[in-house]
């Protein structure tokens, strides 16, 4: 079953139950639901499907189970669904409405942050469907195919923010600015279902990184530096290596499914 979450009174605003969505482009600019003049606001988000690798052997009972041989479980696509609901209105004022939500977000990449998940956002390239009923109700539905991970909103580099924070699973973080003074410096990056590759950023002197699992140091230079030997792991907390002088920031975002 997918997640859902519906308002079942289309006479009442979709403000006065909180359920909402909003979308953030890649320029900052904010869109909400509430924004626009909608009765209701179904959201749907797919379940995750993880991709299944199986090996049939000719004399063998059953088959090969290789989906996690690869060094952990891997998803596809999922799907993150708003339905919009107008009643009562002209023909007019649904295509209207129609056209105001294409022209926001229609093709546009976007962080979705759902009202009942805050913590979170998904990231994806909106369609928009419009259907007209004379008699009855008419759906403006969004849809957009998302990686199959959700994102914190704050990420390691950003200040905590307390409306958005997750009680459940949040995880508060300031990476910031990590001063080296010569010696080595252990930090631990904390589980990541998304198995994440953080951004390593110099902000000033000489350093160089790796995982403690790994006899290799890896030179940073002045700015970011992604390196993909140094991720995160689904099944608890790694610790990064930090040698050299100057001020190093760690930056990652934890995913979810």
């Amino acid at each position: 079953m997918s997640d859902v979450v519906e308002i079942i009174d289309p006479t009442v605003d979709a403000s006065d139950y909180g359920n909402y969505a909003t979308f953030e482009l890649e320029d900052g600019t904010e869109y909400s639901t509430l924004d626009w003049d909608f009765f209701r606001c179904g959201i749907e988000v797919s379940d995750p499907e993880v991709r299944r690798y199986e090996v049939r052997v000719p004399g063998r009972d059953g088959a090969l189970d290789l989906t996690e041989a690869l060094g952990g479980r891997y998803f596809d696509d999922r799907t993150v669904t708003v339905r919009l609901r107008c009643v009562n209105g002209t023909e007019e004022k649904f295509h209207l409405l129609a056209s105001t939500v294409r022209n926001a977000i229609e093709g546009r990449v976007c962080k979705i942050v759902l009202s009942a998940d805050q913590g979170y956002f998904w990231k994806g390239r909106p369609t928009v469907d419009a259907e007209w009923k004379p008699l009855g109700a008419s759906d403006v539905t969004i849809s957009a195919k998302v990686a199959p991970y959700k994102y914190s909103v704050t990420s390691s580099y950003d200040p905590w923010l307390w409306d958005s924070f997750s009680f459940v699973d949040g995880v508060i973080t300031d990476e910031s600015d990590i001063t080296l003074t010569g010696g080595t410096t252990s930090v631990s990056l904390p589980k990541d279902p998304a198995r994440g590759k953080p951004t390593l950023w110099l902000n000033t002197g000489n350093a160089r990184a790796r995982l403690s699992t790994d006899p290799n140091w890896h030179t940073l230079k002045s700015g970011a530096n992604l390196i993909p030997e140094i991720r995160q792991s689904a099944d608890g907390t790694v610790t990064l290596m930090l040698n050299g002088t100057g001020s190093v920031g760690i930056e990652y975002r934890i995913g979810s499914l």
